[in-house]
């Protein structure tokens, strides 16, 4: 009797311990770059997300846009709030009103970020969803607040530089004169590479126009740029249900375009002579060697 019931002890001891030592499955976070249309996802990042317990979205656009993936997962929105002032210190503000704004842009990365934390830490797989690329001017400072026991991922994605070349049929990073491309946006507060500094260099530029002043960005483009350098707006690049080319040149942009017609937040502009000449090179002369006859490219 008394062998049976230490047998038993034994047991429940061994269960015990067992169901104690236990941990949830393996979680995880990922970013995953979606594309600037939802049939330009990658195959990685379709995997991903059908893994995922958790996906976060910015807005009702994205969760209609991305309905097919994330049907049946959990959703949370995530605020605009996250990008409002990172880095900032809130305490060595002085003004009043950014001071909020540091602070409220802080309490949403942190409730989040705990969020976050907390459901990886339960074996959940979460999953952010961000268009484009990631990787230009995405969310990616999650990953910096994130504990360190925390296993991360990036997805790249189709963004709307490589979308928007794309759709002008010109590759960016050759044009004549050039063979390096900027990618930029309007400037902010603080910055020490302004436009108007990049400009100087009077290489090709990629310029992601959300809250973007045209008219200051384009008074500065005629200081630095020849008035007939080619200029193509872009919109929706990489959605061809409703992707728009419009083309000018540096000089006539802003007496040709009507700008209040224009989805900001969905459009990237492009400049540069690349957009006329292509991949030709100003600098490239055949070099014949008397004897031997140039080498003639198979079509």
């Amino acid at each position: 009797m008394k062998a049976r019931l230490f047998f038993y002890c034994a047991i429940i001891i061994f269960a015990c311990s067992s169901f104690a030592s236990a941990k949830p499955g393996a979680g995880k976070f990922y970013i995953i770059g979606m594309g600037t249309a939802p049939d330009l996802i990658s195959v990685r990042g379709a995997r991903a997300i059908e893994k995922a317990d958790i996906v976060l979205v910015e807005s009702e656009y994205d969760k209609n846009a991305w309905k097919e993936y994330i049907e049946g997962k959990e959703i949370w929105y995530r605020t605009v709030g996250l990008r409002i002032m990172y880095g900032a210190d809130p305490a060595r503000i002085k003004d009043p009103e950014k001071r909020a704004k540091a602070e409220l842009g802080a309490r949403a990365r942190q409730q989040l970020t705990e969020r976050i934390t907390g459901a990886v830490r339960n074996g959940k797989i979460v999953a952010d969803l961000q268009g484009g690329d990631p990787m230009v001017y995405g969310l990616t400072f999650m990953l910096e607040m994130l504990p360190s026991d925390i296993e991360t991922e990036i997805v790249p994605g189709i963004g709307a530089f490589q979308a928007a070349s794309a759709a002008v049929k010109m590759s960016t990073t050759f044009g004549y004169d050039t063979s390096a491309v900027i990618l930029t946006m309007k400037d902010w507060e603080g910055r020490v590479d302004t436009n108007e500094k990049l400009m100087v260099a009077g290489s090709s530029l990629v310029v992601y126009t959300m809250l973007l002043d045209f008219g200051d960005f384009f008074s500065k483009l005629n200081r630095h740029y020849p008035a007939d350098t080619p200029v193509a707006l872009v919109c929706s690049a990489g959605d061809l249900s409703n992707q728009k080319i419009i083309g000018s040149t540096v000089s006539r942009f802003m007496q040709e375009v009507d700008l209040e017609k224009i989805p900001m937040d969905r459009s990237i502009l492009l400049v540069g002579k690349f957009l006329k000449v292509g991949q030709k090179r100003k600098d490239f002369v055949p070099q014949i060697t008397e004897g031997h006859p140039p080498v003639t490219l198979e079509r």
